[in-house]
C-alpha cells in the first residue's frame, strides 16, 4: 500500500482489471456451490442516458445507487445482470444535427430524410461513447458486453413488432385529439417535454352579449385571440350569480356566431368573473369540458403559430400580433371592459423554449385504460405486504395510483425524422391504412383493403418514450425467445402475491419520470409478456441540487461536474456523498464540505489498514483446513475467543451487529444508513477503540486473527458503496493479490454464541467510561493529550480491573500507582465513575482556580438532576402508577448520580486542602 491514500493512482487500473476479467458478466458468477442464492437471477436495467450525453450529477446518483445494489446482490451470490444502454433521444439529437446543418448553410428539409438520417447516425458515432467512459470512471459494474441502444437493429425489430401487436389488439389507433404542439420544433411533444414558466401577462375582461341582447356575461381570459374558436361559455352550476343563464345562447364577439352557455363544475367561481370561455381546440382543460358536453372543436391557430380562417381579417398573423389586433378591435366595439395585470404559468417547449400551442391534430394514440388497470393491480392489492410491485420510498404509491386512475390516451407519434418510423402504410387510392400482422410478414407491398400498390409508409416516428417503455424486454432479446429473456425477466405476474424478500429485479430511476417511463414500462411490458411485470421493486431517487437546495444550471453558475470531483477526490468519495445525502428519497443538496469529510473517512481507513499490515503478514494469522489449504481472515474459534481478552469478543460482537444492520438497510434501499452504520463502527469503535487496545494487547494468534477478520469484513461491508478503495486494500492484504473482492461473498450474520456476552459489553463500557473521563479531565484542564501524567487508583471494581488494567494506562497516557501514600501532601483532582476513582496530583498540571470552578459547575449540575430524581421517587403517585421498569431505572440513575456527586465533592475538598 502507498503511504497516502491517492485514488488517482489505482481507480482506473482496478476498473480495467474488473472489466478485462469479465467480472461484470453474470455468466462468470463465482458464487460458492453451497450458496443458497447461486444460480438465482437478479436484474437491474439501467435508465438509458442520451447517447450523445455527458455525465451530470443525476447520472452519477443513479449509477451510484444501482452499482451499490448490484454489487451487494452479486456478493450475496445472485447472478446479477445490470444491463447498460443509451437512448436515441429523438428531439434532442435531431436538434443537434439540424444546428450542424444550419452552420453548413443548409437544412434538414433541403438535404432530405435519407441524407439527414445518414448524417444523424454519423453524429451519433462521432459524439457517442463519452458517457459510457464516464460511468466506468464512477465504478459502474454493468455488463458492457450486453450494452444496447434504443435504435439498434434488435430494438428496431422489437419496437415494430410491439406496434403491430398493440395495433391488432385495438390498443393503438389514429385519430384527432388535442396535443402539445411545439411550433419551434414543428412536432407534437410529450407532457415531460413541457416546462411551466411564470409569465407576466394581462387578464382581459370581455363582454359577451346574449343572443337577444337581454343581458350579457363578462368573460375574463389571458388569450383573447383564441375566442374565434370558442364553442361555449361555461359557468359553475353552484354560482347563484348566473343561475338564470344556463341553456341560453350568447353572441361570440367579432364573429357572426352564437354559442351556448353551459354549466360545468370545473369553472372556478373565484377566478376572473366566474364565466369561462370554452375553446376545446386550444386548451387542454377546455377540451375535457368539450368532451363532457359534446362541443365542437374548432382551430384558429395552425402548426406554424399563424392565425387561420376563423380569425377572419386576422388570418395569417402571428399569435402575438393577433392578440394585439383582437384587443384593439374589441376596444373599438366597446367589448373590452377591463384589462388588469396577471401572473400565471404557461407551458413552454423544453427544447425550443417557445410557448406550447395546444392544437387539434391527427396523431397516433395508445389506449391506456385496460393496461393501467393491470399496472394498478400490481401495486394495489388486498394484501399490500405481499403485492407484486413495491415502490420505495413508499410515499410514491399514492402518486402512482392517482395517475393511473386518471390516465388519458397517449399520443405516441412525433413529427420528426430521427426515431422509429411508424410501421403503417397509407393507401393513396382508398385512403385506408395497412399494418402487417407481424414483422415476419415483411413490409407490405400493397394495400390490404383494395390491393393498390400505391402505398407509402407513415412519415411520423414514435415518441422516444415508446421505445424506452419497451426497454426491459428489448434489452433481453424480445420478441425472440432468448436465454436472457427466459432467465432474467421476472416470473411475477401483476396479480401474484410475493414475499418482499423474494426479489429478483429492481428498477431504479428518477422520481420525475415515474409517469412518463416507469408506468409505461409496466403497462407495455406487462401487456406483451402475458401479465408478467418487468420489475418487482421500484426505487425512485430525487433531484441533485446545489448546497442551498437550488436547481443546478449553467446560468446560475452552480453546476458541479462529477468528473471534476472524481479527478480531484476520487470516485468513492463522490459515491458516498451522493448515497448518504439521497437517503430516503430526499433531494440531494450537494455539499463539497460533506464530500471532503467522507474522503477523510476513506483516508482514515487507508491509514488504519497500513498501520496493521505488519501484524497481518505473520503466518499465524492464517488457519489451516482439513486439506491443509490456507484460510486467511477467519473468525477465531469459540475456545480461542474464550481464552482471549474481552476486547476481541466485544469488537466481534459489535461487528456482527453492524453486519446485521447493514444488510437490513440494503434490503430497504437505505444506502445512507448502511454507510452511516459502517462509518460509525469503523471510525468510532474499530479505529478509535479497538486498534488502540490492540496496540496494548499481547498480539497473540487470536488477537491477530480477530484483527485480520475485522479488517476483512469491513472491506467486504464497504465494497458496494466504496468499491475502489476496498478492492485496492483487499488485494494488498497477504494472500489476496490474485483475488477480487467484488467476487467474494458479502458478510452475513455469524454464530453469536462465540462472541461477547453481557459481561464483556459491561467490561468494555467500564473501560470506555473511565478512559473518556480521564481524557475529559485533560481537555478541561488544557493538559496536552501527549503528556504522560501520574495518577493513583483509589477505588476499583475487583472483578473488572484485572481485565482492563493493561489498557487504561496506554489509552489514557497515565503512570498509575496503587499506593495512596503517593498522594500525601498533594492537591489532587479526581476522575470518578460508578466503579472507579482515580486521583491525579495537580501540582504543575492544573490551574487550581479553574479546576475549582469546573468542579463546582459539575456539582451544581448533578445536584439539580439529583434533586429532580429525589422528588420523583418521593412521589407516591409516581411509585404506584409508573411502570416498575421505569421506577427501577430512576432508582439506578439516582444511585449513580449520588455516587458521582460524592466523588466530586471529595475532589473539591482535596483541592482546597
Amino acid at each position: 500500500m502507498e503511504k497516502t491514500y491517492n485514488p488517482n493512482s489505482f481507480e482506473n487500473k482496478i476498473y480495467q482489471n474488473w472489466e478485462s476479467k469479465g467480472y461484470f458478466n453474470p455468466d462468470n458468477s463465482q458464487a460458492a456451490t453451497d450458496n443458497p442464492n447461486k444460480d438465482k437471477p437478479f436484474l437491474i436495467t439501467m435508465p438509458p442516458p442520451n447517447v450523445t450525453g455527458v455525465l451530470h450529477q443525476g447520472h452519477a446518483l443513479f449509477a451510484s445507487i444501482e452499482d451499490a445494489y448490484a454489487r451487494w446482490k452479486r456478493m450475496l451470490g445472485f447472478k446479477v445482470l445490470w444491463l447498460p444502454g443509451t437512448d436515441h433521444a429523438g428531439i434532442a439529437t435531431q436538434l443537434m444535427v439540424e444546428r450542424l446543418l444550419e452552420s453548413e448553410g443548409t437544412s434538414r428539409v433541403k438535404v432530405g430524410r435519407e441524407e439527414f438520417l445518414k448524417r444523424t447516425w454519423q453524429w451519433k458515432e462521432e459524439h457517442g461513447g463519452i458517457i459510457q467512459k464516464q460511468l466506468r470512471a464512477l465504478g459502474s459494474s454493468c455488463d458492457w458486453s450486453r450494452e444496447r441502444f434504443t435504435m439498434d437493429d434488435e430494438s428496431n425489430i422489437a419496437v415494430k413488432e410491439s406496434f403491430l401487436r398493440f395495433y391488432h389488439k385495438g390498443l393503438i389507433y389514429r385519430g384527432e385529439r388535442l396535443v402539445n404542439w411545439s411550433t419551434g420544433l414543428d412536432t407534437a411533444v410529450s407532457d415531460l417535454e413541457v416546462v411551466k414558466k411564470t409569465v407576466n401577462s394581462n387578464l382581459y375582461h370581455i363582454r359577451y352579449d346574449l343572443e337577444d341582447y337581454s343581458g350579457s356575461l363578462t368573460v375574463a381570459t389571458t388569450r383573447p385571440e383564441t375566442l374565434f374558436a370558442d364553442t361555449a361559455v361555461a359557468i359553475n352550476p353552484k354560482d347563484d350569480r348566473y343561475k338564470d343563464y344556463e341553456g341560453k345562447k350568447i353572441k361570440l364577439p367579432l364573429t357572426d356566431r352564437t354559442i351556448p352557455i353551459i354549466a360545468d363544475e370545473y369553472v372556478d367561481t373565484e377566478f376572473g368573473t366566474g364565466a369561462l370561455k370554452v375553446t376545446p381546440g386550444h386548451d387542454h382543460n377546455d377540451w375535457k369540458i368539450g368532451q363532457r358536453h359534446n362541443l365542437e372543436s374548432l382551430s384558429t391557430i395552425d402548426r406554424n403559430g399563424l392565425m387561420m380562417k376563423p380569425a377572419g381579417e386576422f388570418k395569417g398573423m402571428k399569435v402575438k400580433d393577433a392578440r394585439k389586433a383582437t384587443i384593439a378591435k374589441l376596444e373599438e366595439q366597446g367589448l373590452l371592459l377591463k384589462k388588469e395585470p396577471h401572473t400565471h404559468e404557461v407551458g413552454h417547449c423544453d427544447r425550443s423554449g417557445v410557448a406550447i400551442e395546444p392544437l387539434i391534430s391527427t396523431q397516433w394514440f395508445m389506449k391506456m385504460d385496460s393496461m393501467a388497470k393491470n399496472a394498478l393491480a400490481a401495486a394495489k392489492t388486498s394484501n399490500q405486504e405481499k403485492r407484486a410491485l413495491r415502490y420505495f420510498p413508499e410515499f410514491w404509491d399514492k402518486t402512482y395510483f392517482e395517475w393511473l386512475e386518471n390516465i388519458q390516451d397517449w399520443c405516441i407519434s412525433r413529427q420528426l425524422w430521427w426515431g422509429h418510423q411508424i410501421p403503417a402504410w397509407h393507401c393513396s387510392d382508398c385512403l385506408q391504412i395497412t399494418v402487417p400482422k407481424t414483422m415476419s410478414d415483411g413490409e407490405p407491398t400493397k394495400c390490404i383493403h383494395c390491393g393498390s400498390e400505391k402505398i407509402t409508409q407513415e412519415t411520423d416516428v414514435l415518441d422516444t418514450w415508446y421505445s424506452s417503455g419497451l426497454w426491459p424486454i428489448t434489452t433481453l432479446g424480445w420478441p425472440n425467445d432468448s436465454a436472457d429473456l427466459n432467465f432474467y425477466y421476472p416470473k411475477t405476474k401483476y396479480s401474484d402475491e410475493r414475499e418482499p424478500k423474494e426479489l429478483y429485479s429492481l428498477m431504479e430511476t428518477g422520481s420525475d419520470i415515474i409517469f412518463f417511463w416507469v408506468s409505461r414500462m409496466l403497462m407495455m411490458c406487462t401487456e406483451l409478456m402475458d401479465g408478467r411485470i418487468p420489475f418487482e421493486d421500484v426505487y425512485l431517487h430525487a433531484m441533485v441540487r446545489d448546497e442551498k437546495g437550488q436547481k443546478m444550471s449553467k446560468t446560475k453558475g452552480n453546476v458541479v461536474d462529477p468528473m471534476d470531483i472524481i479527478n480531484e477526490h476520487g470516485a468513492d468519495a463522490l459515491r458516498l456523498t451522493l448515497l448518504v445525502l439521497s437517503g430516503g428519497g430526499r433531494n440531494v443538496n450537494f455539499n463539497i464540505k460533506r464530500l471532503e469529510g467522507y474522503k477523510a473517512f476513506l483516508n482514515k481507513l487507508w491509514n488504519a489498514v497500513r498501520f496493521t499490515m505488519p501484524n497481518l503478514s505473520d503466518s499465524e494469522v492464517n488457519g489451516e483446513s482439513g486439506g491443509g489449504k490456507s484460510i486467511p481472515y477467519k473468525l477465531p474459534s469459540e475456545a480461542e475467543l474464550r481464552e482471549s481478552n474481552f476486547v476481541n469478543r466485544w469488537i466481534l460482537s459489535r461487528l456482527n451487529e453492524t453486519i446485521q444492520e447493514v444488510n437490513k438497510y440494503f434490503q430497504d434501499y437505505r444506502f445512507d444508513m448502511a454507510f452511516n452504520t459502517t462509518y460509525q463502527f469503523v471510525w468510532y469503535e474499530f479505529c478509535d477503540w479497538y486498534l488502540e487496545c490492540f496496540k496494548s494487547s499481547d498480539k497473540s494468534k487470536t488477537d491477530k486473527q480477530t484483527l485480520a477478520f475485522c479488517i476483512n469484513q469491513i472491506l467486504h461491508l464497504l465494497h458496494p458503496i466504496a468499491p475502489f478503495i476496498t478492492e485496492e486494500i483487499y488485494r494488498a492484504l497477504p494472500g489476496n493479490a490474485d483475488k477480487a473482492l467484488m467476487m467474494q461473498p458479502y458478510p452475513e450474520e455469524y454464530d453469536s454464541s462465540t462472541l461477547g456476552n453481557v459481561d464483556d459489553m459491561k467490561t468494555f463500557s467500564n473501560l470506555k467510561e473511565l478512559v473518556e473521563g480521564l481524557r475529559n479531565f485533560r481537555t478541561e484542564n488544557t493538559i496536552s493529550p501527549k503528556k504522560e501524567i501520574f495518577a493513583c487508583l483509589l477505588k476499583r471494581d475487583e472483578a473488572t480491573w484485572p481485565m482492563i488494567a493493561k489498557f487504561v494506562e496506554p489509552l489514557a497516557r497515565l503512570k498509575l500507582s496503587l499506593n495512596e501514600s503517593d498522594l500525601e501532601g498533594k492537591s489532587t483532582g479526581k476522575v470518578s465513575t460508578a466503579n472507579f476513582d482515580i486521583a491525579i496530583p495537580l501540582d504543575g498540571l492544573v490551574d487550581f482556580e479553574a479546576e475549582s470552578k469546573r468542579l463546582n459547575t459539575q456539582i451544581n449540575k448533578i445536584s439539580k438532576e439529583l434533586e429532580g430524581l429525589n422528588k420523583r421517587l418521593s412521589n407516591r403517585s409516581f411509585l404506584e402508577r409508573a411502570n416498575p421498569a421505569v421506577v427501577e431505572k430512576t432508582e439506578k440513575e439516582q444511585s449513580k448520580l449520588s455516587t458521582k456527586l460524592k466523588s466530586l465533592e471529595e475532589s473539591l475538598a482535596a483541592l482546597k486542602a
